[in-house]
């Protein structure tokens, strides 16, 4: 699968952030471990979105 990092990004984020947003936003209450998942999402999701670049310009960027 060409887009995998992104595609896993964007689930992740969608899953664990949203479920964070909702709970912050309505009952005030931080979950760690919600925020840690959004937080990782959207690490993959930037490092897919650098390597999608970086091979489109041909430079590695995951050497």
């Amino acid at each position: 699968m060409k887009y995998w990092f992104i595609f896993f990004g964007i689930m992740i984020l969608t899953i664990f952030g949203g479920g964070f947003l909702i709970r912050f936003v309505r009952d005030g209450d931080f979950y760690i471990a919600e925020f840690i998942g959004g937080v990782i999402g959207l690490l993959v999701l930037i490092i897919g979105l650098f390597a999608k670049m970086s091979m489109k310009t041909n430079h590695s960027f995951l050497k």
